[in-house]
């Protein structure tokens, strides 16, 4: 009987060592953002009208695992309307990346996902799909503000406002124009969208360890007279 519950009880450390690894998927996306006269980031995956200098982003698949699904942003301004792109059917392997453009000057149509002049989350970015790795694949739904990339570099705006985020819209964060000079002078924002797991031996040894445990206990209370 103990040596049942034993082969038992290693049979499903290794499934759940198993549904472990395939439970969670490594990945790693790093979002760059910069203003520029041109894109500085290569492979831009748009082709919306641009002024002589706007917002540029970068999508880069830094991590372990490919992506596939959308990407995009969520960019309603104030006035200009909605100047959202989204690109489905999208891969991106280890190592690939992509741009996207804000259309018109993102400076000057009054900030994003809001009301004009007021504090607001700014352009959005987002990835929805899955990343997939010879351990399975993990549906992800991801998204950051431009509010939320940033360059860690604090600066004041000619309004007064203190920021090192933005930098998508100019860099000021109620949606103000700072002028040519304050937005091309910007640092780069960068955000790290990722997710890390143990390695899948040391999650198999885990259970194996556990299993072991309960055998152990079950021969040692046999011994003991403690059970039949």
């Amino acid at each position: 009987m103990i040596r049942i519950i034993c082969l038992w009880a290693a049979a499903l450390a290794v499934v759940v060592a198993g549904n472990a690894r395939a439970a969670i998927i490594p990945y790693s996306v790093t979002i760059t953002t910069a203003y520029a006269t041109s894109n500085p980031f290569p492979n831009r995956i748009d082709s919306a009208f641009i002024e002589p200098d706007t917002g540029y982003l970068q999508i880069a698949n830094t991590g372990p695992s490919a992506f596939q699904g959308t990407l995009g942003t969520i960019a309603v301004s104030v006035f200009a309307g909605d100047l959202s792109f989204s690109a489905p059917s999208i891969t991106l392997l280890p190592g690939a990346a992509v741009s996207i453009a804000i259309p018109d000057d993102a400076s000057d149509v009054g900030g994003f996902n809001g009301p004009a002049y007021f504090f607001r989350p700014g352009v959005e970015v987002f990835l929805r799909g899955a990343f997939v790795s010879a351990g399975g694949l993990q549906s992800v739904d991801l998204m950051v503000a431009d509010a939320d990339i940033h360059s860690g570099v604090w600066r004041i705006d000619p309004r007064g406002l203190y920021t090192d985020s933005f930098v998508l819209q100019g860099g000021d964060p109620w949606g103000f124009d700072p002028g040519d000079d304050f937005e091309l002078s910007q640092p780069r924002g960068v955000f790290v969208f990722s997710q890390t797991v143990a390695e899948p031996p040391s999650v198999a040894l885990l259970g194996l360890s556990a299993s072991a445990a309960v055998c152990a206990c079950f021969y040692r209370r046999q011994a003991a007279g403690l059970l039949p």
